[in-house]
């Protein structure tokens, strides 16, 4: 049988690790569930850009997909704690060990992606790649109109990238010093991408009071950028919670581990001093009756 002082020291660390594994839990679950809400709102500007970068919207993705994972793993915690069980507790530090891996993997991939350089080398490669194509084919691009008409650019680096392209899709008029009506200030309420209009964006009308003249490479990587940080602000404070609640959930099971050993312990000495008892007190009643027996033998040979 366990000693007494180890018995009062084993639950009261269950207790402790408990209390301590129940507060971790509303955190995490918080956590998760802010995750989600970030992912989602940074999703209202990362979807009008998933033709710009494929990256970004599988890293999103991945944010989504994780924080889901610790909703739900914040659930099955908090059942193996009010319920002492050991499989759920087990199944918790699992899945909170793969999600550790996962997180660590999408922080890596996010702070690669926010890197300035990096991702505005990949959006200047594609803008400058769709602006050369407009100046081979004279075909307008629609995607340039919506994007330049929603956060407010024009061209790739700067407004200048669309002299000299024939964007209107006349493959003889270069519009030399123009750009598209999509880069006028207010083109987001005035400009129709179906019915293209650019007399604003003429030069003898443009200035640049009335025409928007950052780059959409800068403008698209200082929002995304933005909004990146945010995720991965949300996703480190989930890797801390996820190795404390890894290593609280591991000692609270080792604690109930060994308290259920000891008990099982107990309830196996408890059973054998029973049957011992019970064959001590059949033995007692067998010599009993062999003297109860004697006793009447003696008594009949007297008689």
């Amino acid at each position: 049988m366990a000693p007494p002082y180890m018995d009062t020291q084993t639950k009261a660390a269950i207790v402790c690790f408990k209390c301590g594994l129940a507060c971790f839990l509303l955190v995490f679950l918080a956590s998760g569930i802010t995750m989600l809400v970030v992912a989602a709102v940074a999703n209202k500007y990362l979807g009008q850009f998933e033709e710009l970068n494929h990256d970004l919207v599988s890293a999103r993705n991945l944010c989504i997909v994780i924080g889901l994972f610790v909703t739900l793993t914040g659930i099955v915690g908090i059942a193996g704690v009010v319920r002492e069980n050991c499989c759920l507790l087990l199944s918790f530090a699992g899945i909170l060990g793969c999600l550790f891996v996962l997180s660590v993997a999408a922080g890596v991939s996010l702070a690669v992606l926010t890197s300035i350089g990096t991702l505005r080398q990949k959006l200047t490669d594609f803008l400058g790649g769709r602006i050369l194509n407009v100046k081979k084919t004279a075909v307008r691009s629609k995607v340039m109109d919506e994007l330049q008409m929603q956060i407010k650019c024009c061209g790739d680096v700067s407004y200048r990238d669309w002299f000299g392209v024939p964007f209107a899709g006349n493959p003889n008029d270069t519009h030399s010093g123009d750009v598209p009506g999509s880069c006028c200030v207010g083109a987001k309420d005035n400009f129709d991408i179906n019915k293209p209009d650019d007399t604003c964006g003429k030069k003898d009308k443009a200035q640049n009071s009335t025409i928007y003249t950052t780059g959409c490479s800068k403008r698209v990587a200082d929002i995304l950028n933005g909004h990146l940080l945010q995720i991965i602000g949300a996703g480190s404070v989930v890797i801390f919670l996820e190795a404390v609640g890894f290593t609280l959930s591991c000692c609270l099971l080792r604690h109930i581990r060994r308290r259920d050993s000891a008990d099982e312990e107990d309830r196996v000495k408890l059973k054998l001093i029973k049957k011992r008892e019970k064959k001590m007190k059949s033995q007692e009643a067998k010599l009993k009756k062999r003297g109860q027996e004697s006793s009447d033998d003696l008594l009949s040979e007297d008689h």
